[in-house]
């Protein structure tokens, strides 16, 4: 999984803004929003690797909620990985 700074660098350039809001979301400890601007990311952009990329740090954003959330029992078994299937099946990289 790359860094989000390794993702904002090879991000085009239409998603640059939404690559830095999602590492001050990320440094702020605002996992939830993080996830959900890096989604907006994935919707906004062609299929490719810096999609897939994005989609392993939006699936790393959501885990990191649920531990804030609810400690590391939260993301222990729950099917994480199988959200990263069924996105990765959505979105073939080519």
């Amino acid at each position: 999984m790359k860094t989000m700074f390794e993702i904002l660098m090879t991000a085009p350039p239409d998603q640059v803004t939404r690559c830095k809001i999602a590492m001050v979301e990320i440094a702020h400890g605002h996992w939830d929003a993080a996830a959900l601007t890096m989604e907006d990311a994935i919707y906004e952009s062609e299929p490719g690797e810096w999609a897939v990329d994005c989609m392993e740090m939006r699936d790393f954003c959501l885990a990191m909620d649920k531990v804030k959330c609810r400690g590391i029992e939260g993301v222990a078994g729950d099917g994480t990985d199988r959200v990263f299937l069924e996105t990765i099946k959505r979105w073939p990289v080519r």
